[in-house]
């Protein structure tokens, strides 16, 4: 079969793959309140920029079909994009064989093939602008490219990294890692005017980003930066989930075939040309060092580093290339290696859709009032359950006289995102969080788009025992009486996993 079939065939299954996951189990925490972005598009958000909410408008033609395969639809085809590009890549400045090497080691990547290809977060498109700047910076580096198409291909990056800073802010390492290489590397280029049209370009589109924290007094920075900012005092049990989520995320054999590679560097032993080793070291090396010294003082998520890693894959993909070529076995363990990756993330995959959808019970806390605590399969199973079983809670009041209100309140942005999306907009309700700004995060804004509360009004307060939160607690002096919550009990393979717990708040106070 040739490397162009190899390609498509590849492509194909992980796709059709990725479907099959989208549908198979609900939306993450992380989705479903990154689903409320697109419920009114601003220029930033509280914790992110806004590409993905405009990519949620675009794959659910805007917000008619939200279920979880058109959530999702933008993480997958851009995953199967992605596949093609890294492949395109390794082809230019290899060969096609680690073209397809590179295709097989990012769709067997946790991080690439799932996480970013699968979920709808800002990584999904983030990682698809990434691979594009990627891109036009070995263009740019090769030296192959004339004056007029280097200029072409400076715009072109100029672009191309403003709208994966658009996506996630960790997009300004593209011209960090750039900037490195230039000093260190390609001075010359700083006699370029393109270089500063590039610039230009990628300041005035992520301007936005700026203008909305001016507006909003840069809450989105005194807020991020309380998490990585560097502060007295090591925290361990942070690094080694920094460490040990990178092992786990990038597929500990692609972790290994990359720790490899870079050995294969140093000693000068993968045959590409020195400026596009040099760059994607460059790309890659400075945001997992720094991320992993930051793990030291403040809590960082693995998944942050992605990006780097993927770049990371292209240098391994010539490296196994250039081993399979010089081995005289039929079926070499370079080879092995690369297909024992695509079996491993299989058997990840099919592990987790069985545990989120079949396990018996939870595998959090057990205990009555906190059941579920800790169980991340929680996140994405059955909250439709929740919404039949509300109903029904509802119907009876109605029909009793106690209450007719509209209105759902939790007190945080998960799980309220999953209430929101999952219980009161199906059921034509209105859902508002009322709490802290670091605990409703962009409902903040959200809210005032929405039915207000009036003195008098009463609500239901829904929330569940994995995330439970006392409204007794939070509104003494906002509602005249909190009735006892009706207990609404969820099973997993006929075995208790998790409780909402349903309170009728009445006679709203205005406090």
């Amino acid at each position: 079969m040739k490397e162009n079939q190899q390609l498509i065939l590849i492509i194909t299954i992980a796709t059709l793959v990725r479907c099959i996951i989208a549908m198979s189990i609900g939306l993450g925490n992380d989705e479903v309140y990154y689903l409320t972005y697109a419920q009114h598009l601003q220029w930033n958000y509280f914790d992110h920029p806004p590409m993905v909410a405009l990519l949620i408008r675009l794959t659910t033609f805007n917000l008619h079909f939200t279920n979880e395969i058109f959530v999702r639809l933008g993480a997958i085809a851009l995953g199967a994009i992605n596949t093609y590009l890294i492949y395109d890549i390794c082809k230019g400045i290899k060969n096609k064989k680690a073209g397809i090497i590179a295709s097989l080691l990012y769709t067997s990547s946790l991080y690439s093939s799932i996480i970013a290809g699968v979920f709808i977060l800002p990584d999904s498109p983030q990682l698809f602008f990434w691979l594009i700047s990627v891109y036009f910076l070995i263009q740019i580096v090769s030296g192959e490219a004339n004056q007029k198409k280097l200029n072409y291909y400076l715009i072109l990056f100029g672009l191309f990294s403003g709208l994966c800073i658009m996506s996630k802010i960790h997009g300004t390492f593209l011209w960090g890692g750039f900037g490195l290489y230039i000093l260190s590397y390609k001075r010359d280029l700083l006699k370029n005017g393109y270089l500063y049209l590039a610039f230009l370009i990628t300041l005035l589109l992520i301007s936005p980003i700026l203008i909305w924290n001016v507006e909003n007094h840069f809450i989105t920075y005194t807020y991020h930066s309380q998490r990585v900012t560097i502060s007295r005092g090591i925290n361990p049990s942070s690094f080694f989930r920094e460490f040990f989520g990178g092992f786990f995320y990038n597929n500990p054999i692609n972790y290994f075939l990359i720790l490899i590679s870079l050995i294969a560097v140093w000693k000068n032993k993968i045959d590409i040309e020195k400026p596009v080793k040099r760059l994607l070291l460059f790309l890659s090396l400075p945001l997992i060092i720094i991320l992993l010294i930051l793990s030291f003082f403040r809590d960082t998520l693995p998944h942050w580093s992605g990006p780097a890693f993927v770049t990371l894959l292209i240098l391994a993909s010539c490296y196994i290339s250039d081993e399979i070529e010089k081995s005289k076995i039929t079926f070499p363990i370079w080879r092995k290696s690369v297909y024992s990756s695509c079996i491993l993330i299989s058997v990840i995959t099919v592990t987790g859709i069985l545990t989120i959808d079949f396990y018996p019970g939870t595998i959090g806390s057990k205990d009555e009032i906190s059941l579920g605590k800790k169980d991340f399969t929680l996140d994405m199973y059955d909250w439709n359950f929740f919404k039949t079983e509300f109903k029904k809670v509802r119907d009876k009041d109605l029909q009793s006289g106690l209450t007719k209100t509209t209105f759902i309140l939790n007190n945080k942005w998960f799980p309220g995102a999953h209430i929101d999306n999952y219980i009161a907009q199906p059921l034509g309700l209105d859902f508002i969080a009322l709490g802290k700004l670091e605990d409703i995060h962009t409902y903040a804004w959200l809210n005032s788009y929405r039915e207000q509360l009036k003195t008098g009004d009463d609500a239901y307060f829904v929330t569940v025992s994995n995330s439970f939160s006392d409204p007794k607690e939070l509104y003494q002096k906002s509602f005249k009486k909190i009735n006892a919550p009706i207990v609404i009990k969820q099973f997993r393979n006929k075995k208790p996993t998790r409780n909402m717990l349903v309170y009728l708040l009445q006679d709203y106070t205005g406090e």
